[in-house]
């Protein structure tokens, strides 16, 4: 007969992609493609998208504008909608409530962490 390890209290659960989904029917991956969320979102980063969820002021969201995709902020006034990009760059878009779709709110976004590109130092014995 075995004794239960005490190692077994401080057993962390495995980390699984799947807990980051909600609602999975609901949840989509894309892939951001421009500058517009620098420094927060970076180009390439896969998004967790979840369009079950209600669009608060200052969540990520993807929209749809003029026929295009966008990941901007989202502040939402009487009649209007603010479109915000964390990059100072872009301009706020300004529409009517009417004028955007909001596609879904991301929940998570995930990047790459690219190696430095200078090359490390060898230090001498």
């Amino acid at each position: 007969m075995s004794f239960p390890s005490p190692a077994d209290d401080y057993l962390e659960p495995r980390l699984q992609l799947d807990n980051l989904i909600v609602q999975p029917a609901a949840t989509f991956f894309v892939r951001m493609t421009g500058m517009a969320m620098e420094p927060t979102i970076h180009a390439g980063d896969v998004l967790i998208v979840d369009r079950a969820i209600v669009p608060l002021d200052g969540r990520a969201v993807v929209v749809i504008f003029q026929e295009k995709f966008f990941v901007r902020r989202i502040l939402i006034e009487d009649d209007k909608i603010t479109l915000k990009a964390d990059n100072p760059a872009f301009v706020d878009i300004v529409a009517a409530l009417d004028e955007i779709e909001v596609w879904g709110v991301v929940t998570y976004a995930v990047h790459k962490l690219n190696a430095p590109s200078w090359k490390r130092r060898r230090r001498k014995p």
